[in-house]
């Protein structure tokens, strides 16, 4: 179980399961990495998040030094904090079907039950690197 836990919330596991979140649109959807790509050239506050999550993920993973749970956490609250902007935007209900329909939904299920994994998995590794400092 516990190496299973250990493939689930890996970061790059994250990364791509966040990129590959379906979201269905009225007229036609994608995959978020898509909406983040299409965003990032103006700027739009859910891309550059998004962006953030995934550099901080990255930089996390191949960077082992003492504030990589740090960074893991601070890239996962850039993920959620993307999401919520995408989906809570003016016109962001066009989007909404995502959550009526069966196979989004599960993947965005999944994308939450695996992200507050990777959050208190960081947390308790952060926490125990702080008592260890001060020990």
């Amino acid at each position: 179980m516990s190496y299973l836990k250990k493939i689930l919330t890996h970061p790059l596991v994250i990364i791509l399961i966040f990129c590959g979140i379906i979201i269905s649109g009225e007229q036609a959807g994608g995959f978020y990495l898509f909406y983040i790509l299409l965003g990032l050239p103006h700027l739009v506050a859910h891309a550059v998040l998004g962006m953030l999550g995934i550099v901080c993920l990255l930089f996390s993973y191949y960077n082992k030094t003492i504030i990589t749970s740090f960074l893991c956490v601070l890239g996962a609250l850039f993920m959620i904090a993307s999401l919520l902007f995408f989906f809570l935007q003016a016109g962001g209900s066009y989007n909404y079907s995502t959550f009526h329909e069966g196979l989004p939904l599960s993947v965005l299920i999944l994308f939450i039950v695996l992200i507050v994994l990777f959050m208190l998995n960081n947390i308790s590794r952060l926490i125990n690197n702080i008592h260890r400092k001060t020990s």
